[in-house]
C-alpha cells in the first residue's frame, strides 16, 4: 500500500473514532489532497481540521464560545498525532466510546447470526422473510466501526450462505 493510501485510510479510521467518541461531525470538504472537517467536541469546544495528505501534516482551528480568540495548532500527519487530536476533542478512555467497541462489533456479528438464521429458515420452507429492518440496524452499526473491524466481523459463514441462496 502507498504512504497516501495509508494515510488517508488512518484519516478515515480516525473520522469514525472521532464520532463513535461523541464528536458531532458538521462539515465535510475534500478536494485536491485535502481534508477539511469540523467538529463540535466535548465542553461546546468546535474543532476545524485541515489534513494535507501531500504535505502529511494537519492544522487545527479551536475555538470556544468562552474564549477570546482562536488557538491554532500544527502537527505532523500519523497515528500518534490522529490520537492525541481525538482523546481533546472528546476524551474517553482507549477503546471505549459513546458505546463501547467491542459492543458494536457483538451487535454487528449478533445480526449477522440472526441474518443467517433467517436465510436458512426460508430456505428449508421455500418462502422469502423480509430481513430489510436487521439490514439497516447492522448497516448504522457497521458505519460506527472502522473497515478492519467491519472486516473482523464479517461472518464467512453468512456470505457463504448468501452466495448459496443467491444461485437457489
Amino acid at each position: 500500500m502507498s504512504n497516501s493510501v495509508e494515510l488517508k485510510t488512518l484519516v478515515d479510521n480516525w473520522l469514525t473514532d472521532v464520532q463513535r467518541r461523541g464528536a458531532d461531525l458538521y462539515a465535510e470538504n475534500r478536494g485536491n489532497g485535502v481534508l477539511y472537517v469540523s467538529f463540535q467536541g466535548k465542553d461546546q469546544h468546535q474543532f476545524g481540521v485541515k489534513i494535507d495528505f501531500d504535505a502529511q501534516e494537519m492544522t487545527v482551528q479551536i475555538n470556544s464560545p468562552g474564549w477570546n480568540s482562536v488557538k491554532y495548532e500544527a502537527f505532523l500527519l500519523n497515528a500518534e498525532s490522529l490520537r492525541l487530536l481525538a482523546k481533546r476533542m472528546c476524551p474517553v478512555q482507549e477503546g471505549q466510546a459513546v458505546i463501547s467497541v467491542y459492543l458494536l462489533a457483538r451487535l454487528a456479528i449478533l445480526c449477522h447470526a440472526y441474518q443467517r438464521l433467517l436465510d436458512d429458515y426460508d430456505r428449508e420452507h421455500h418462502i422469502h422473510t423480509s430481513t430489510n429492518t436487521v439490514l439497516e440496524i447492522e448497516s448504522e452499526l457497521r458505519q460506527s466501526l472502522t473497515p478492519e473491524e467491519q472486516q473482523r466481523t464479517d461472518n464467512p459463514l453468512l456470505q457463504t450462505s448468501r452466495k448459496n441462496a443467491e444461485f437457489l
